[in-house]
């Protein structure tokens, strides 16, 4: 089965003629954000897309889209190592919903350290698809890549799609520096090393 936001073009720009998916923490003017944007980046994808569904009003340009990351980054600002914490990004969208008056409310699923406290993947996917069933992109924090060379460790992206096979593979799409990334979900939940996680808004509708 694959699930998926229903109007993945609220966050999608065009960017130099051709389609940019999501937000870019490089768009951001100061070396700092540039370097630890990714969480706010993130957090101001999912603020644009709840806005979006709630109010009709679409963000189409880069300019645009970068404003809402500079309005955003009050309410997830990157501690000294980054916004390593899932809660950090939860809490911000709790923020936001709440001094912008949108209605949904933020939760998160931590994946530990340790490995023998982790949930296990279907938790994880069933956490993913309720999300996505909701319409609104997950914020996923990645703190180690597992050996998954398509996505970077130490590193926020939004959810976009799940998709879910017959021979328990679960493939996730992120929105990543433009670019749409599938990734195996059970191959990052059994490999990385330190673990991450993931944050979702529900009751938006």
């Amino acid at each position: 089965m694959k699930y998926g936001l229903r109007h993945p073009e609220w966050i999608t720009l065009t960017v130099d003629g051709r389609p940019h998916y999501g937000y870019d923490q490089e768009w951001y003017p100061d070396r700092w954000q540039r370097l630890a944007g990714c969480g706010p980046t993130t957090g101001a994808a999912i603020a644009a897309y709840l806005e979006a569904k709630e109010t009709g009003r679409v963000i189409a340009s880069r300019e645009d889209a970068l404003a809402k990351m500079l309005a955003f980054w009050p309410y997830a600002t990157p501690r000294m190592h980054g916004l390593y914490k899932a809660r950090w990004l939860m809490e911000g969208l709790a923020s936001y919903l709440a001094d912008h008056r949108l209605r949904g409310r933020a939760d998160m699923m931590a994946v530990p350290l340790l490995a023998p406290l982790r949930p296990p993947l279907s938790d994880v996917a069933r956490y993913v698809r309720e999300g996505l069933e909701a319409d609104a992109p997950l914020g996923f924090l990645n703190l180690h890549n597992g050996g998954i060379e398509a996505i970077y460790s130490w590193h926020w992206m939004p959810l976009a799609a799940l998709e879910e096979r017959e021979d328990g593979t679960v493939l996730a799409t992120a929105l990543d520096e433009g670019k749409t990334v599938v990734f195996d979900l059970g191959a990052w939940l059994s490999r990385t090393k330190f673990g991450g996680g993931l944050v979702r808004v529900m009751d938006t509708e």
